[in-house]
């Protein structure tokens, strides 16, 4: 007899609540550290938590990647009832994160770690689409087989409106904080084999940023899987997301759009106003 599976993918993938209740998706909370207090994202922190720690300390938040004793007890918890996993992380050139998930997946057989060469709801589409070969019947060592082979379709984009927190994080030089910011520029970065690099440079607003790299990356783009395509974002307006979503649909019909909020992993590094595009190709 066929064992349950069970999709699962650390808290860094940013789904919203009804996706991942209509895909019976579990997420693993990752840590996040205010100073010496260690708390579980999504959990006991929320992404407005973060500000306000910087904003009254001066102390940027910090995440840490979890030991191989909490995967464990998270794979233990459904293969013991009879599941298998197949679990999702972000890209192992980011972090070690991956790595610990395959160490603490060689005590169990039917734990499948999979390392999504990606960050956000870039993640998320990932593990949507296992959940939906999961419910056609695919077993779990089939699904993590061919989910592993799309991770090179992802197309995971975003605008950041402030560098003030990548400074902060030390990914970028205050010169090039600064810069961004006297010269009202919007960095553009993209996921690309795992790695995250900037793209291209956008002037002026946010939304006026976004549309722009909407048309740069939809207008005429051709083998777009176009079931859906996933916003994520943190502390952008809904007159902003809304007209996003009208450019993504004058340029290519998506069946569905999915607005997500980035949850704190994502946010502590790239801060308000960050704005991320997210779809597949075939």
């Amino acid at each position: 007899m066929q064992r349950k599976v069970k999709i699962a993918a650390d808290s860094t993938c940013d789904l919203n609540a009804q996706m991942l209740e209509r895909y019976g998706i579990e997420v693993i909370p990752l840590n996040v550290n205010l100073g010496d207090q260690s708390y579980l994202d999504g959990v006991t922190i929320h992404t407005p938590d973060l500000f306000e720690y910087y904003k009254k300390t001066g102390q940027l938040p910090t995440t840490s990647a979890p030991t191989p004793a909490y995967y464990e007890e998270f794979y233990r918890k459904w293969t013991d009832e009879g599941w298998e996993v197949v679990h999702f992380s972000i890209s192992a050139e980011l972090t070690v994160t991956p790595n610990i998930a395959k160490m603490a997946a060689e005590k169990f057989e039917g734990v499948y770690p999979v390392d999504s060469r990606n960050v956000s709801s870039g993640m998320g589409i990932l593990a949507v689409k296992a959940a939906e070969l999961r419910d056609q019947g695919f077993t779990a060592a089939q699904i993590a087989e061919q989910v592993g082979a799309m991770t090179g379709k992802v197309r995971t984009t975003c605008v950041i409106s402030t560098l003030l927190y990548m400074y902060k994080g030390g990914r970028c030089t205050g010169v090039q904080a600064l810069g961004a910011n006297l010269l009202n520029l919007k960095p553009c970065i993209d996921v690309k084999d795992g790695k995250m690099g900037v793209a291209k440079k956008y002037r002026g607003s946010l939304k006026s940023a976004v549309c722009n790299l909407v048309e740069d990356r939809l207008k005429d783009a051709q083998n777009i899987d176009l079931s859906r395509l996933m916003i994520a974002h943190y502390d952008v307006d809904a007159e902003t997301i809304e007209s996003v979503r009208q450019k993504i649909m004058e340029y290519q019909n998506f069946e569905e759009i999915i607005v997500c909020d980035c949850g704190c992993s994502v946010s502590v590094h790239c801060g308000p106003g960050t704005f991320a595009v997210i779809y597949m190709e075939k």
